[in-house]
């Protein structure tokens, strides 16, 4: 059924009438036509539910009864029907959508005819130009995305003395090395923990691996050196991985008799040099590679590292890579003074803010609890905890938008004050 044009609908007919060509006649399938054309002009993200998959869209195309968008993360499930969500004008929308077709990282819906659910905010959100704030993010788990709790008791119970320095708003990196190589020695006293340089070489077959490691950012686990389909056969793992794909890659540029004679060689060397077994993982810095820890077992040792002693080093190097963004972020955007980051609006429910990284921007998207630290006034700082649930594009800068869901006490009773100044006495719609 539809609903009626409350005023901040025709709001945005006037603004929308004002951007486009087309003309809006009073029926519902062009009010949402141009909702859809709002969001692609402000190039927004937006959310779409495709059997309960939570997944982030955007407008590509805007035909006469469809609509193109770009989804990167789309699984076919063999479902036509979806949900739409996302917010307009301080108004909350959502629709179910028929999929007319799904094509790699493009699905067509067709345009629905009815605004079929909206919701108004309760609380306005109030533009603000002299309001910053730092922030540092959570652990929500191993891999960030949507909380998942027991893989955050996983990792309490797996790492505790690690996990207690993590959660801190500080952590200190010095301890946290010393934590890193106590983990590893309980796995094996032969490792190495290296951060790439620029121009650095070391040899034919580290080079190779260093080239791997930052173009695939594959942890590479090698359970036997002494046999050749430990490097190059099929394996099942989620996140251990050996060669196999560069096996196939190096076949058909050069021919399967090269790379069969390049990862023996490579097998050799490492035999040479008294490789039992080993796993390479890598080291990330928001996402980006900088490095690997590597740990191995030798025929002096006479151990061989087991599969779950090398997800035990995975998992380690997710949480030092979370940590080591933690203070990457922390120094960033929480001790320098030029970096301080601007509130765009703000409500009693949430707030938007604005960040010019897009490092930052994307590493958000799975890492989205953050601890936010706004000082009202000299004497009062705001702690809120929020999770990001909007993020916007923007060109040369990017907006995220926060839903509150935790705060110090009295901050919501300072929040509500400052607000009702900034605001002329008027809270909500």
């Amino acid at each position: 059924m539809a609903i009626g044009r409350t005023d901040s609908m025709q709001e945005l007919i006037t603004i929308l009438e004002s951007l486009f060509d087309e003309t809006i006649i009073g029926s519902d399938v062009n009010i949402v036509k141009h909702l859809f054309y709002y969001l692609k002009a402000d190039n927004r993200e937006f959310e779409f539910i495709y059997e309960e998959d939570i997944l982030v869209a955007a407008v590509e195309e805007i035909e006469a009864h469809s609509v193109t968008l770009m989804i990167p993360d789309l699984v076919e499930k063999g479902s036509r029907r979806a949900r739409v969500r996302f917010e307009v004008m301080n108004i909350n929308y959502q629709f179910e959508v028929v999929i007319l077709d799904i094509q790699k990282d493009q699905i067509v819906i067709k345009t629905p005819t009815e605004l079929q659910s909206y919701q108004l905010r309760t609380n306005r959100r109030i533009p603000v130009d002299d309001l910053f704030m730092n922030f540092i993010i959570l652990f929500r788990s191993l891999s960030g995305g949507s909380r998942e709790v027991g893989k955050n008791l996983y990792a309490e119970s797996r790492f505790p003395h690690l996990m207690k320095e993590v959660r801190k708003d500080r952590p200190d990196s010095k301890l946290i090395n010393i934590m890193l190589t106590e983990a590893i020695e309980r796995i094996s006293k032969d490792y190495e923990i290296h951060f790439f340089k620029e121009g650095e070489s070391r040899n034919e077959f580290d080079d190779f691996i260093k080239k791997t490691i930052l173009r695939t950012a594959k942890t590479i686990y090698i359970p036997d050196c002494n046999r050749i389909t430990s490097y190059i056969n099929e394996t099942n793992d989620d996140v251990l991985f050996n060669y196999v794909s560069e096996y196939k890659d190096m076949s058909k540029e050069f021919g399967e008799e090269f790379a069969l004679e390049f990862f023996e060689s490579m097998r050799k060397h490492e035999s040479r040099n008294f490789l039992v077994s080993y796993i390479i993982t890598p080291i990330r810095l928001y996402e980006d590679v900088v490095g690997y820890i590597k740990v191995y077992s030798t025929a002096m040792e006479r151990f061989t590292i087991s599969q779950n002693q090398a997800v035990y080093i995975f998992e380690l190097a997710e949480i030092i890579s979370y940590v080591f963004t933690k203070i990457a972020i922390q120094i960033g955007s929480y001790e320098t003074m030029q970096s301080t980051t601007k509130v765009v609006d703000i409500s009693l429910d949430g707030l938007l803010f604005e960040i010019y990284d897009k490092r930052l921007f994307q590493y958000l998207k799975r890492h989205n609890i953050i601890k936010m630290f706004i000082p009202l006034n000299k004497e009062r700082t705001m702690i809120l905890r929020g999770e990001i649930i909007r993020f916007l594009d923007k060109g040369d800068h990017y907006h995220l938008g926060v839903n509150y869901f935790s705060s110090a006490p009295d901050d919501m009773l300072f929040l509500e004050s400052y607000l009702f100044e900034k605001s002329m006495k008027i809270l909500s719609e």
